[in-house]
């Protein structure tokens, strides 16, 4: 095999402008983008559960209440351990967007999950064509629209899938400082690290803090860089400042207290089982970036993707590239160290920072590969992105087809809906009762649909009261799906059982009497 011949073709081919197999390449990606990525939007059936139903109704607030707001969410839903620390507001006013336009309907917000899912793509097009050229910036698209993981961040409402779009741009101008020196490019970059803490801090914190630590190799005796960096970062988290200033440092005072605790279980013993727990997490998460479904051939390709931009960088000789490319090596050492804190699991949202820099790296690979024309790697790393995108493809019709008939039980939209129009059709009246069991307790979905779903089509909403005729609407927790009925013996006792019926969504309506 003449692999000279093959390089030169193949750089032919990402240096021309008409080439027909570009028109291909580009529908191609077009296609694994936007196919998987818009299922649960065109079949209106995405997932709402706590989380969306707790953000719904904070929208509903602004939109409707007209109560702004300075925060978001609690930090891992008030149950990573830490009080008192919250996410930004300004994912609750993106979803304020889509809200206020559809009236309320939440499909209307998977369209904008998916809307930041695509502009992502176009994002790491740009970036990778402004390095490398348009051939790279293709190929940077393709690993991006083929990543399981990022596929998943486009299919239903949740703040921890919207840090990609920002995470390209800290990178875009980050690197366009590198190149064009301009301190403004400083301020952008840290402004947009700072400014992803609105929809997930776990994600912000690491990214920011290795920028600031890289910005010592960078930037070394320059007073004036340091001024842009962190002015950058203390305007994108100004809602926070005040936050903590007017409810006196609450947040500050939950970290302080979550570091310093002596926690029960905090022994060395589990100390060493979340540092290797953490470790895993982050193969796990370089897995998922790519369609590899082996846990062993995710790590041994984690260590060869590391060891070779290593090896590559070593000897760079483009200044704007070995300092581009070092910061994503060191990202992930610096994660490792700022979660070895974290007495919680090390979840893969909290690490979208790296799914992008592995993308990264494994472009600036083929591409030392094919500028020192290593013609067998360069035939070898063909062949491997050739099976890639055969992988990504099949998973991605596989399961598209499947979950665009899935009705999706308890947890998604229209199973919802249909259990809330089941018990309004039965009533025939507006003076009837509905209580909600739900697994995670805080019953944010049903409270938001019945207000946007039952008061829109009925023109009422039941109340929650044990009196008259009310129902019971009841979610089985999968784990444990024996609960509910000690909810039904503890909580609400009373009331005479006229029915007890088990809807195709798998809910359990009972309708009772109280006299």
């Amino acid at each position: 095999m003449d692999f000279k011949k093959i390089t030169a073709k193949f750089l032919r081919f990402l240096k021309s402008k008409k080439h027909p197999l570009l028109l291909i390449i580009t529908l191609l990606i077009i296609f694994l983008a936007l196919f998987p990525r818009s299922i649960d939007f065109l079949n209106g059936n995405p997932i709402f559960g706590f989380d969306q139903g707790r953000d719904y109704l904070a929208v509903k607030d602004i939109v409707i209440n007209h109560k702004l707001t300075l925060i978001g969410a609690e930090l891992g839903a008030g149950s990573a351990g830490i009080s008192g620390i919250f996410q930004g507001p300004f994912y609750y006013y993106f979803l304020a967007i889509p809200f206020a336009l559809s009236n309320g309907n939440p499909v209307a917000g998977v369209a904008m999950m998916l809307a930041f899912s695509l502009a992502s793509i176009c994002l790491g097009y740009y970036l990778g064509k402004k390095m490398f050229g348009g051939g790279f910036g293709l190929l940077t698209a393709f690993l991006m629209a083929i990543s399981p993981i990022l596929i998943g961040q486009a299919r239903f409402i949740w703040n921890p899938h919207m840090p990609t779009f920002f995470i390209l741009l800290t990178l875009i101008f980050f690197y366009l400082f590198l190149i064009k020196k301009k301190n403004y490019f400083i301020f952008l970059f840290s402004f947009f690290a700072g400014f992803i803490y609105n929809f997930e801090s776990a994600v912000a914190i690491p990214l920011s803090a290795c920028l600031v630590i890289y910005s010592l190799v960078l930037f070394r005796r320059k007073i004036i860089n340091y001024l842009f960096l962190f002015g950058g970062f203390l305007f994108s988290i100004t809602p926070m400042i005040l936050f903590e200033i007017r409810h006196s440092f609450i947040g500050l005072k939950g970290l302080i207290s979550y570091l310093t605790a002596n926690h029960s279980t905090s022994s060395s013993s589990l100390n060493q089982s979340f540092a290797i727990d953490h470790v895993k997490s982050i193969v796990f998460n370089f897995k998922d970036t790519f369609p590899i479904d082996n846990f062993n051939l995710g790590l041994l390709f984690l260590i060869l993707l590391l060891g070779i931009s290593v090896y590559f960088l070593m000897s760079e000789k483009r200044k704007e590239l070995k300092y581009f490319f070092w910061f994503p090596i060191f990202l992930i050492p610096i994660t490792l160290f700022i979660f070895s804190f974290l007495k919680n699991a090390l979840w893969s949202y909290y690490l979208t920072d790296l799914n992008i820099s592995y993308i990264l790296l494994f472009t600036y690979i083929l591409y030392s590969i094919m500028h020192r024309k290593l013609y067998k790697m360069l035939t070898i790393s063909l062949i491997f992105i050739f099976i890639l995108g055969i992988i990504g493809a099949y998973n991605s019709i596989k399961v598209s087809l499947y979950d665009y008939k899935d009705y999706g039980g308890t947890a998604k939209l229209k199973g919802k809906v249909d259990a809330i129009d089941f018990i309004y059709a039965d009533a025939r009246s507006k003076n009837f009762g509905v209580l909600v069991f739900s697994p995670p307790i805080y019953t944010y979905p049903y409270d938001y649909l019945f207000w946007w779903h039952g008061q829109r089509k009925y023109g009422y909403i039941p109340y929650s009261e044990k009196k008259g005729t009310f129902y019971l609407l009841m979610e089985p927790d999968p784990q444990k799906p024996w609960t509910y009925k000690g909810w039904m013996e503890t909580v609400v006792k009373t009331g005479k059982i006229e029915w007890t019926k088990k809807l195709p969504s798998g809910f359990i309506v009972q309708k009772r009497i109280e006299t």
